[in-house]
């Protein structure tokens, strides 16, 4: 029958998850869908509801109520089914409460289908949404809370793009993919790595990224923690943490309980005149007082892990432009109360809690908080005032998509396997008859095998996580399969 190349994931793969899911990806945009976003001299492209003033408020948008009830401004925007349209402003004040920038189905404000319904803090503010049905949606602006007359919201440069993926001029950067939106993941030099398909997982942590939220505190009050700078998906969200010129743990803390099992920690780090960083859950609590059981420390200026926990591991990722993600997988004795820490190390002795040179400029920028079950660090997945959960990635190739014989075939798979060594049944192949009849799997600790037809599974072959491998398996129905593994020797069960 010849030989069929399969290129193209959005194609051939039928694909869900029923949530948002990051990867680092080339992102580009189609052109401005939004009319006068700027407001450079007027309010034109715009509408006001009935309990709305609308005014020009140095190059802004007001947003007032105008009666006891809510007013917002608003506008149509034609969007098409099955595209991705990326939605942003810069959100420049609130009198008092909250703001709301969504896009909904009607101008009633609680007809939205995306959005920030409830921001509290100004700042730039993004959000993505694929529509299931083409048609006039509207662009929805909004003070919230309470309805009282004279309260408003002021915004500015707003703005409604198509995402195009993967472009030759695409842009790196770290990118929140709608529900059912399929992740092909690059690494931080532009290279493609492939489909990300991930399991489940629940960041723990409820303000991810605003870490002056009463959540985060700084165990110093001298610290300093300044918002505005560009993080790794494009936006003004990171924060600066800067320790002052006194001796002593220059800490920023959150307060939280773990149990006796295996976690991840992370966030996203970069140098901003100081290179050493770590990471540790905190607390005694936890069955011993040491900090170096339960800690990572990393330089952020080579790239490299200074030191792992004891009783873990740790991990730096490039994210390109001197962003790393930097991570440590913990598992505490003991159950209890204790602490999410990112603290600043000293750049001659980095292993230590205290530091003797700040000096209440340099600093490291950070963004992104992720504590999460699990034996490795999966994608970001932020929060905004509660946990959040990433559904799993199912994508599934049906055998009408391609042509192969039932009964004789070849199979190569390249695959980067994230899983943990004590995971096992895990697997990177199946196509199924009835019940499986071709199978590449997880067997035990990194090893993996292949099956064809429930015979005997041979070979088993050691796998490393986070390395990838390619296999290639030649079955023929009733007579052989043969398998090779990263271009070494034929192992063949007949």
């Amino acid at each position: 029958m010849g030989t069929k190349n399969l290129n193209s994931a959005t194609d051939l793969i039928t694909f869900t998850r029923a949530s948002g899911g990051t990867a680092l990806r080339k992102i580009s945009y189609g052109n401005e869908l939004v009319t006068n976003g700027t407001f450079d001299t007027d309010l034109s492209g715009w509408t006001a509801n009935t309990f709305a003033t609308l005014s020009l408020s140095s190059g802004s948008i007001r947003v007032e109520n105008n009666s006891n009830n809510l007013g917002l401004a608003y506008q149509e925007i034609d969007l098409e089914a099955g595209k991705t349209y990326h939605f942003s402003t810069n959100l420049i004040a609130i009198n008092d409460l909250l703001a709301q920038f969504t896009v909904n189905t009607s101008t009633n404000y609680s007809t939205n289908v995306a959005g920030l319904t409830n921001s509290s803090t100004t700042g730039t503010k993004t959000f993505n949404y694929t529509p299931s049905s083409s048609g006039t949606y509207y662009i929805i602006l909004a003070h919230r809370g309470g309805n009282i007359l004279g309260k408003y919201a002021e915004f500015d440069n707003v703005s409604v793009k198509e995402v195009l993926y993967d472009q030759p001029d695409g842009t790196l950067q770290l990118f929140n993919s709608p529900a059912n939106v399929p992740r092909i993941e690059y690494d931080a030099t532009g290279a493609v790595k492939g489909l990300l398909i991930e399991e489940a997982r629940t960041n723990l942590v409820t303000y991810s990224e605003d870490f002056k939220n009463n959540n985060w505190f700084l165990f110093d009050a001298g610290d300093t923690l300044t918002s505005g700078f560009s993080s790794p998906d494009g936006s003004s969200n990171a924060v600066l943490f800067a320790p002052d010129d006194t001796d002593g743990a220059h800490i920023l803390r959150r307060n939280t309980s773990f149990q006796n099992i295996t976690y991840s920690i992370s966030v996203f780090a970069k140098a901003s005149g100081r290179r050493y960083i770590q990471l540790a859950i905190g607390g005694a609590s936890l069955g011993t007082p040491s900090y170096d059981y339960r800690r990572g420390v990393f330089d952020l200026q080579d790239g490299v892990v200074i030191s792992s926990p004891t009783n873990g591991s740790a991990n730096i990722e490039s994210f390109g432009n001197g962003w790393y993600r930097i991570s440590a997988t913990i598992t505490p004795v003991n159950s209890g109360s204790a602490k999410f820490d990112i603290y600043h190390a000293d750049s001659t002795t980095p292993t230590q809690n205290s530091i003797s040179d700040g000096n209440g400029t340099d600093g490291i920028y950070i963004y992104g908080a992720q504590l999460e079950a699990g034996s490795f660090p999966s994608s970001y997945i932020p929060t905004t005032g509660s946990t959040a959960t990433r559904a799993a990635d199912d994508a599934t190739i049906p055998r009408s998509s391609f042509g192969h014989h039932n009964k004789a075939s070849t199979w190569v798979v390249e695959f980067t396997p994230t899983f943990p060594s004590v995971d096992t049944n895990q697997s990177v192949l199946a196509r199924y008859g009835s019940g499986y009849d071709l199978l590449i799997w997880s067997t035990s600790l990194n090893t993996m095998t292949a099956s064809f037809m429930a015979s005997t599974a041979s070979p088993f072959f050691p796998i490393t996580a986070n390395q990838t491998s390619k296999i290639a398996v030649v079955v023929k129905h009733g007579e052989y399969l043969s398998v090779c593994v990263d271009g070494g020797s034929i192992s063949q069960n007949s």
